[in-house]
């Protein structure tokens, strides 16, 4: 009896310690590919790519930026932020702080910062926010924005 007491303990240690070993696999991988898209995320920005940047979301994604209601979808953040880079060039470096993966689902949350020079002349606008997102993993095994929060450390003027 204190044989087969051993064998289940041993079996079950060894279990775990694979799965906590696959889940530490797991995060790393996520990591990376996070770490991909946020820099996908600004270098399609600085470059001006709305298709590039938007295929980053998932169809049902929702942007909530502040002072304005949620924009939901991903035609309808296509529209919203496609006015921006109409309007700015965008030089944006982004910061993330804190990254936890549950299964097929993840969150972050860091710090942004952007020069947006007008295009049709003038000051440029300084910004520095900070965000939290999360993220959904797809078939593919890529990720995906799904849901988006962020806001100014800028004073409003």
């Amino acid at each position: 009896m204190l044989f087969l007491t051993r064998c289940v303990c041993l079996g079950t240690a060894l279990t775990l310690s694979g799965c906590a070993s696959h889940r530490g696999d797991d995060q790393a991988a996520a990591a990376v590919a996070i770490d991909s898209l946020l820099k996908e995320y600004a270098a399609s920005l600085n470059s001006g790519d709305l298709d590039r940047w938007v295929a980053l979301w998932t169809d049902d994604g929702i942007q909530m930026p502040p002072g304005e209601p949620a924009v939901v979808g991903k035609q309808h953040i296509r529209t919203r932020n496609g006015a921006g880079l109409d309007r700015f060039k965008f030089d944006m470096g982004i910061t993330n702080e804190e990254l936890r993966v549950a299964g097929d689902w993840a969150y972050i949350r860091g710090t942004y910062k952007a020069t947006l020079q007008p295009k049709q002349g003038g000051e440029p606008v300084l910004i520095d926010g900070k965000y939290m997102s999360i993220l959904a993993k797809q078939p593919d095994g890529s990720w995906k924005l799904h849901r988006d929060a962020f806001n100014s450390n800028v004073p409003n003027r």
